[in-house]
């Protein structure tokens, strides 16, 4: 079920989530990880660009306002402190992973017949 928070962002289940993946393989929206650098290379999702949380404002300042932004960090929390960052800065079309990265490997571990980006 979306939910829709105060920020204009919407927090998507997995199953949703992955949904909107293929947009980010034709460069239609942009995927964002806001987890450190350290999470980053141990682990992320394929097409994902790393901007941690406390540097998302310093680091989008020459993005379209209008780019859908896919965007997820571990459990979900830094992802929804972004999405508000984000939100601050004019951007209104964030999706936010809902419970984060651990909640999507549950997800994919759960659904055998699931197909999404891998999680490297």
């Amino acid at each position: 079920m979306e939910q829709r928070s105060t920020t204009r962002a919407v927090k998507l289940p997995p199953e949703r989530f992955l949904s909107l993946m293929a947009k980010v393989g034709k460069g239609e929206c942009v995927l964002i990880d806001v987890r450190s650098h350290e999470e980053y290379r141990a682990e992320r999702m394929e097409g994902a660009v790393n901007i941690p949380v406390d540097s998302i404002i310093g680091s989008v300042g020459g993005m379209d306002r209008g780019t859908p932004l896919l965007v997820y960090c571990r459990t979900g929390n830094r992802s929804v402190r972004a999405a508000e960052q984000l939100a601050r800065m004019g951007f209104n079309d964030i999706s936010v992973l809902e419970g984060g990265i651990e909640a999507l490997k549950a997800y994919l571990g759960r659904s055998a017949g699931a197909s999404g980006p891998p999680v490297r």
